[in-house]
């Protein structure tokens, strides 16, 4: 039986880890994509959202099989980590719109402003949302106290800083030299100390 702690954990998992994985599909084939859009929206990301909630739940023991830790300071923690995460999102859209928070600039160019907004959020870093995802999904082992799903994070992990360098490729083609600037003024995920 999935405890609530479980499944909070798995929802989470499944509502974000699969980001980039389809980040990571689309970022190399961006040219392609950009002539179809909606087939990426409506066809790919469904598609890998399905694929990632199945592979979480169907064998939602072998996941929660081996733990770590059953502590409920840890499961406080998790759940502080995923309220950052909202946090950041919110944020991310106050400052940019929800059309940057669902990516469309990057497949639809054209259709919004190509400038640096080194606003809110981004005066501190420059992906608070893979910020927030990491959070979320760390959030996500430490509310299960799960070993497999903490490997399962490091993976995740490591998938979304190549999307992080890969989207910055694009920005820098993109924006050019303003973004350049921006890439060094301001940190990737962890914001400095003042």
């Amino acid at each position: 039986m999935v405890r609530i702690q479980d499944a909070v954990a798995l929802v989470v998992l499944c509502l974000q880890s699969w980001i980039p994985v389809f980040w990571l599909l689309v970022h190399p084939a961006i040219g392609f994509w950009r002539r179809y859009p909606r087939a990426c929206y409506y066809g790919l990301a469904p598609v890998i959202l399905l694929a990632t909630g199945v592979g979480l739940w169907w064998p939602s023991d072998w996941w929660l099989e081996r733990r770590f830790t059953q502590h409920w300071l840890a499961a406080a923690f998790g759940l502080a980590f995923i309220a950052t995460d909202l946090w950041l999102m919110r944020q991310v859209e106050r400052a940019l719109g929800w059309r940057v928070l669902v990516g469309l600039p990057e497949l639809m160019p054209g259709s919004h402003q190509a400038e640096v907004k080194a606003a809110g959020i981004y005066e501190r870093v420059r992906h608070p949302r893979y910020l927030g995802m990491i959070l979320s999904w760390l959030g996500a082992v430490l509310l299960a106290g799960s070993t497999r799903l903490l490997v399962l994070v490091a993976v995740l992990v490591a998938m979304a800083s190549m999307v992080m360098e890969l989207e910055e490729r694009e920005l820098l083609k993109r924006l050019g030299a303003p973004y350049a600037d921006y890439r060094r003024r301001v940190p990737r995920l962890l914001p400095r100390l003042r």
